[in-house]
């Protein structure tokens, strides 16, 4: 599996920790840890406390039918875990083993409808390996956004610039080759203004209007946590009315099992003396994030950053943080919900863009000076707007 991310992030449990599987994803770099109960025969993989899954080759999966330890499993996984899986790997030889396919069909069906366990098929045991750490890799650290818009290939240069400009509201095929006839690049439809646009045939000063719209309005969007993080680490007060430093952003906290969890944001309340873990989420919360953030705080000790004050009688609570409006309430008092305003937020990741391209505007100009001038009678030059 090509990937640019670092598996060795990744933790999987094993009840079957030396067996092919596991070593070929401790080959990958993932922490394989095994599970120490006894599980009889059974090849299960513990991705998190929500997901895990068992692997059965096609002989084994009839003979667990026969034997009726594929149903017992069935209720162990669908009790202990909200995202169970099965998965089958290669063919399922009914001729050799005399077994009827009706009940095989019946053993499939009943897994999803009576058991809701998840079924899928692999043909081979690389492809199992490589399901897993991907299932592993998108649990553990987090799947990118996809986009709902449907994807082709472009089938020469011209191609991929009608398809640039049909984006644009109110523009079909015919629409954008019309505007790339007209302005002969994709660039100059962008620097149009809405008086060139209603001189193209078949666009008026409502489709006009809408246009220039799209291609000239601010960006106004908090598209991912990273970004709430961004306003949050120069504008505390997004969070707190009081006075913060932050001591930390992405500190990563060790438990005893060598599991690894990232606090998004750490700040000291110096007048309370009182460390604050922030988790970030854009979405509603819910009681998992809850769950995510009292980890964070039951294994605060086992950071050396957050254990040097701790150790002063620094007491210590969390905060989980939004911008999307939910009723979610926590169990406990020593963390509390923030409801981040996202307007504001917005306001600041432009400052923050501004003042970005503020400095690349001054650094190209800069560059343009130095290039005009004689290295020898070169004076003091321009000095950029610090961000």
């Amino acid at each position: 599996m090509k990937t640019d991310i670092d598996l060795s992030v990744l933790t999987i449990s094993a009840t079957k920790p030396k067996g092919k599987p596991a070593a070929m994803l401790a080959e990958m770099g993932i922490k394989i840890v095994p599970i120490e109960e006894d599980e009889g025969n059974v090849d299960r993989y513990v991705l998190s406390k929500r997901l895990a899954l068992e692997r059965r080759t096609g002989n084994s999966f009839l003979r667990s039918i026969m034997e009726k330890t594929l149903f017992t499993s069935a209720i162990y996984l669908s009790e202990h875990f909200r995202i169970p899986i099965l998965i089958i790997e290669g063919e399922v030889n009914y001729e050799y083993s005399m077994f009827d396919p009706q009940a095989v069909r019946g053993a499939l069906s009943s897994m999803m409808l009576l058991y809701g366990v998840n079924v899928l098929s692999t043909p081979n045991i690389e492809e199992t390996v490589n399901l897993i750490a991907m299932m592993a890799r998108q649990e553990q650290i987090g799947i990118r956004d996809i986009s709902l818009i449907p994807k082709r290939k472009a089938t020469d240069l011209a191609d991929m610039q009608r398809r640039i400009i049909e984006m644009l509201p109110g523009c079909g095929m015919v629409t954008a080759r019309d505007l790339l006839q007209y302005f002969g690049s994709v660039k100059r439809i962008v620097n149009a203004t809405e008086e060139d646009f209603r001189s193209v045939r078949g666009i008026g000063a409502k489709k006009a209007a809408e246009i220039y719209k799209v291609l000239n309005a601010e960006y106004e969007a908090v598209d991912t946590e990273k970004h709430l993080e961004d306003a949050i680490e120069v504008a505390p007060e997004l969070l707190f009315q009081q006075p913060v430093t932050l001591l930390a952003r992405q500190h990563h906290i060790y438990t005893e099992e060598k599991e690894r969890h990232i606090v998004d944001l750490v700040f000291l309340d110096y007048e309370a003396d009182e460390l604050i873990l922030v988790e970030l989420k854009r979405e509603k919360l819910t009681s998992e994030h809850y769950d995510q953030i009292r980890r964070y705080l039951d294994n605060a000790h086992k950071s050396r950053l957050l254990r040097s004050f701790l150790e002063k009688g620094v007491t210590i609570r969390g905060i989980l943080a939004t911008v999307e409006e939910g009723k979610f309430k926590p169990k406990k008092a020593d963390i509390s919900v923030c409801l981040v305003d996202r307007k504001q937020t917005i306001e600041i990741l432009k400052r923050l863009r501004n003042r970005r391209l503020e400095s690349m505007d001054c650094i190209v100009e800069t560059t343009g000076l130095l290039r005009g001038v004689d290295a020898e009678e070169r004076g003091p030059q321009t000095v950029c707007p610090q961000v």
